[in-house]
């Protein structure tokens, strides 16, 4: 990312506290590591299969294991590595194709995953068309993905990875994330100065300002589910993590409220809307009281599941050993196109 986004951004999470990695390289052996990996409430790899309901998160790892894509059963909150290391360094989210395989963005490109097997293979990355350095994911109706680079929200072919502009200039200066709407249309996160939520035709790429600022301070996520918007932030007037929040946007009008704040939300990053309406939420910066780890504070991170009606919170699995840094989440559907919403 360039010198002026990071200073806009100011200290953006997606960045992912580099310093949490390199902490845990000094503290945590090899062998440890390993041992920690197979322990319990993790399947080793070539033992995952996906089924509808299943959670997919994203998480950065460290310079020893490398990235990581991980499946939790939304019942019992374990926890199964689907692959590790390879082209994953610092993943940041995952959607589910149409034919239930796995592609996240990491590091200027887009890599497909075999759940079945681990494996990855390139879809497109930096040096093929405008696909730049993509962080926010989507799935439209098509099959195809769409992705926000900071710069443009582009699409690529899920078959041949083929990349084409859908928006981008004027006011979309610094789109991070999107989601798409079961009627097509297209909403992107726009950080930077203008924290902003923009409504994008799909079919003309024309674009519109729906809500900004307000209890907007450093958006990171956004799911929709009918004209329920669902964005991950900070209340810290900084932008900094610290107190973590989750708000509702209003579609059509753009009221913003905040559907639930602080507890396990420290810095969220990801969220995805299941099937029951629930909200998924991966945030890096959650703390456990129980951590040893004495430089990093307790930030083992977590997926969180939020009820968007009460705001009750319930932490359905915990980071640990190399896995701390929870980024994009997504929920798997029944193969077929599939995005954050219904």
């Amino acid at each position: 990312m360039h010198d002026h986004t990071r200073k806009q951004a100011k200290l953006t999470l997606y960045a992912v506290s580099r310093r949490k990695v390199l902490a845990r390289l000094t503290m945590l052996a090899t062998a440890v590591i390993l041992i920690t990996m197979f322990g319990r409430g993790f399947t080793a790899f070539g033992q995952v299969s996906l089924k509808p309901g299943d959670i997919i998160y994203a998480d950065s790892g460290d310079a020893i294991q490398g990235g990581f894509v991980i499946k939790v059963d939304p019942a019992t909150g374990e926890q199964s590595v689907i692959s590790s290391g390879g082209y994953l360094q610092m993943p940041f989210e995952p959607v589910v194709d149409a034919m239930g395989h796995i592609v996240v963005s990491d590091s200027g490109r887009l890599i497909r995953i075999n759940p079945d097997t681990g494996g990855q293979t390139i879809l497109a990355d930096n040096g093929s068309g405008p696909l730049g350095f993509p962080y926010g994911l989507a799935v439209n109706r098509y099959g195809n993905i769409l992705a926000a680079n900071l710069q443009a929200v582009v699409l690529v072919d899920a078959q041949d990875g083929q990349i084409g502009i859908v928006s981008a200039g004027g006011n979309l200066l610094h789109p991070l994330a999107v989601a798409v709407a079961s009627n097509g249309q297209i909403f992107a996160v726009n950080i930077g100065l203008s924290r902003q939520i923009i409504r994008i035709n799909p079919q003309t790429g024309a674009y519109w300002v729906v809500s900004e600022g307000g209890l907007l301070k450093n958006p990171q996520a956004i799911a929709v589910k009918g004209n329920d918007l669902y964005i991950t932030d900070v209340a810290t007037s900084d932008g900094n993590f610290g107190i973590g929040r989750v708000i509702h946007v209003e579609a059509q009008s753009g009221t913003q409220t905040v559907i639930s704040e602080g507890g396990n939300l420290v810095g969220p990053v990801g969220i995805a809307v299941d099937a029951k309406g629930q909200l998924i939420v991966g945030d890096p910066y959650t703390v456990n009281p129980a951590s040893l780890d004495i430089v990093d504070g307790g930030y083992d991170g977590g997926i969180i599941i939020i009820d968007p009606v009460t705001g009750a919170q319930q932490l359905l699995a915990r980071g640990r050993g190399s896995y701390v840094n929870p980024r994009g989440v997504a929920v798997v559907a029944n193969f077929g196109p599939t995005h954050k919403g219904p």
